[in-house]
């Protein structure tokens, strides 16, 4: 650093200078403290994923700060003329921003979550929840931090000019330069290439957004989408020692009264609850006269793909990307596996929803597995029909029969649809929904005519639900999870239970009145029997990117970025009444409890 002789200029430099190996000071601290991501994530399982692990992670915190620098830090050096006062503030803010890490390190570790609005409101009031009280003496690492900052802003200060004069600063910062730039392309080859020990480290580092490309390298013809999912499905990463799923090994009973009941489940694709009338579906309405109707039923999800999911793995949709790179398989699939015939039917295929990555990951290796290949429904009940006809085997069968709704894309469209447009959409659909309790007329009948009805379980329900106004309205909220849930079972009377139940529950009640389950349902699901009579204070739903809680009086819809909405039922924001009950604190970790129980 040269004196220029000019007093400001020099005193300038000097704080500039000082600054850039403040800065790099603090990059090593972030990046130390960051590596709990790293220990509470897990290693990754390939040579590539450990380096892209460490290379992002000291690009990552080398571009904060250097964003901090270069917007608060380095201007200051020109405002603020004292030397000691500019030395104190950066001090100041880097205590702060070190603080945050430790305290979002915590969290992670506790619930997959990083630091937002929404978790730092709930930090206000440690009183209410354990977890947060043992989250919140991690402040006492503030006077230590800044203690520690106040020394080595000392010694750097005063050995400011003879680090300068080593001229290892440029090379430095060329190191951290390219390790942000290189962390970026490298997740730009694993995002299309589908390397899973590298993208499912996408959302490790508070953010953190790696950059993707698929459109562009489509665009230039690098990538077609036939290859993209030829990679997607033969994707397999060997990381599931985070799941613990099951948390402790099944045990059964020797024997139950249905462990030799056929088991058929009928999926409807987008069912609306409100469509079982007698209008829209007239066979079905009857039909549920015969059965159990749960009327206030939910699926664990407002899309087809997790939809599908939580019915077989009874799991919220946080293991949806652990289960599905991994091809892990759920225990009622497993066990259906060892004494079912089983016949899997789908008008859409077995790729999407990803069937083949999850509920029958396993199934692909034996022999008594129909896989129908339909390109609608009517070729669904066609092969059906066939397969049952065929299958005289002395042991009993499973199967499942996904029906579509053929504009299902049309209704499920991002932007608010207008009033005509809605009143078009809704008559469609309801044709659309007529067909199909049609064609499950057709399915029964058929179990009737080859004498199986009496022996057969028979589950009618939706993947998910169907709003007509756009997926960003409340309506989206109220209309997209709920659905019908019709289930005959010989040998239990007709009922219609009016308590909330969710498609998470599905798993428990087959392990247990079926198969006869010793472990209680928390070790294996995320749900309860739908015998179980409890009255349960919530049930969850949502995406991969928002989760949903229904409540008797109210929806509440939040996000990992910390966004959060409550309506009550009929789509009233419930912040705009000073009346209603502000958000239950324990109640939310709860949630948080169950979407990390299986970590």
């Amino acid at each position: 650093m040269v004196e220029t002789g000019n007093k400001f200029h020099d005193n300038v430099g000097k704080r500039v200078a000082w600054a850039h190996w403040f800065t790099f000071f603090n990059i090593v601290a972030l990046s130390l403290i960051s590596l709990r991501y790293i220990v509470y994530s897990g290693l990754a399982n390939t040579i590539p994923g450990i380096a892209y692990q460490f290379i992002s992670l000291i690009g990552h915190f080398s571009f904060l700060s250097a964003v901090v620098f270069i917007l608060v830090i380095f201007p200051l050096a020109f405002l603020i003329r004292n030397n000691l006062l500019y030395r104190i503030f950066s001090i100041f803010l880097a205590t702060i921003a070190i603080t945050f890490l430790i305290v979002d390190t915590q969290i992670f570790r506790l619930y997959d979550f990083h630091l937002n609005p929404l978790i730092w409101q709930f930090l206000q009031k440690p009183e209410q929840v354990e977890a947060i009280y043992s989250i919140n003496l991690h402040y006492i690492s503030i006077p230590i931090t800044f203690c520690l900052q106040m020394f080595f802003s000392y010694i750097l200060w005063r050995k400011v000019r003879n680090l300068q004069a080593k001229h290892i600063g440029k090379p430095i910062a060329i190191v951290l330069f390219l390790c942000f730039i290189s962390s970026h392309l490298i997740f730009v080859w694993a995002d299309a290439t589908q390397y899973r020990d590298i993208t499912n480290q996408k959302s490790i580092y508070p953010l953190s957004y790696p950059m993707t490309a698929r459109t562009f390298l489509k665009r230039q013809g690098w990538l077609t989408e036939d290859s993209l999912q030829k990679a997607t499905f033969g994707a397999v990463s060997e990381n599931n020692k985070e799941l613990n799923y099951p948390l402790a090994p099944l045990t059964y009973a020797p024997a139950t009264a249905d462990q030799n009941k056929n088991i058929l489940i009928i999926n409807v694709e987008a069912l609306r609850a409100d469509m079982l009338n007698t209008d829209n579906m007239p066979y079905l309405q009857s039909l549920s006269a015969e059965g159990l109707n749960f009327k206030n039923h939910f699926s664990g999800a407002n899309n087809s793909r997790q939809g599908v999911f939580s019915l077989f793995y009874g799991l919220p949709n946080s293991y949806w990307g652990i289960i599905t790179d991994n091809h892990i398989s759920p225990v009622l699939m497993d066990k259906i596996a060892e004494n079912h015939a089983i016949g899997l039917f789908s008008s859409i295929g077995m790729i999407h929803p990803e069937f083949l990555q999850s509920s029958f990951s396993q199934l692909k290796n034996i022999d008594n597995v129909y896989y129908a290949k339909s390109q609608n429904n009517s070729q669904v009940l066609q092969q059906w029909s066939q397969w049952l006809s065929s299958s005289k085997a002395p042991e009993p069968w499973f199967s499942y029969v996904y029906l579509e709704q053929r504009n299902a894309l049309l209704f499920s469209q991002n932007n608010q649809a207008s009033i005509p447009q809605q009143a078009e959409y809704l008559t469609l659909y309801q044709n659309q929904v007529r067909e199909i309790d049609q064609q499950i007329e057709k399915l029964v009948n058929t179990l009737k005519q080859q004498k199986e009805y009496q022996d057969t379980i028979i589950v009618i329900t939706g993947t998910h639900g169907q709003s007509f106004k756009g997926q960003s309205t409340n309506n989206h909220l109220i209309s997209e999870a709920n659905v019908p849930l019709i289930i005959i079972w010989p040998g239990k009377a007709p009922k219609e239970i009016f308590r909330m139940t969710s498609h998470l529950d599905f798993t428990a009640t087959l392990m247990e009145e079926v198969f006869g389950v010793e472990n209680p349902s928390n070790q294996y699901s995320s749900g309860q029997s739908l015998f179980n009579d409890t009255e349960r204070e919530y049930v969850l739903s949502g995406d991969l990117d928002n989760y949903v809680i229904y409540e008797n009086r109210k929806i509440t819809q939040f996000s990992g970025n910390g966004n959060i909405d409550s309506i009550d039922w009929q789509g009233n924001h419930i912040e705009q009444d000073p009346h209603n009950d502000k958000f239950n604190i324990t109640l939310f970790i709860d949630v948080l409890s169950k979407l990390r129980r299986f970590n």
